[in-house]
């Protein structure tokens, strides 16, 4: 996959919501790099300004995905 900037992140959180989001990084990521940058910011235990206004706390996140990756993998409630 190419290296961009724009990646749409939809995260799941403990409370049962679901926030997507169209995260901006300042350099061309590919979807793995990405990924990680992501799993880095949500280490930090802490809170996560978006840049839309949204506010999440990291701890509240159970997981998240790229929008892109879901068109390739298969969920199962099992």
């Amino acid at each position: 996959m190419a290296s961009k900037k724009e990646w749409q992140v939809v995260f799941l959180l403990d409370s049962k919501r679901v926030i997507t989001h169209q995260l901006d990084l300042s350099e061309a990521l590919e979807q793995r790099e990405a990924s990680e940058f992501i799993v880095k910011q949500l280490d930090r235990g802490s809170w996560w300004f978006l840049e839309d206004g949204v506010v999440l706390h990291t701890n509240a996140v159970e997981g998240f995905y790229l929008e892109e990756g879901a068109d390739r993998t298969d969920f199962s409630r099992e």
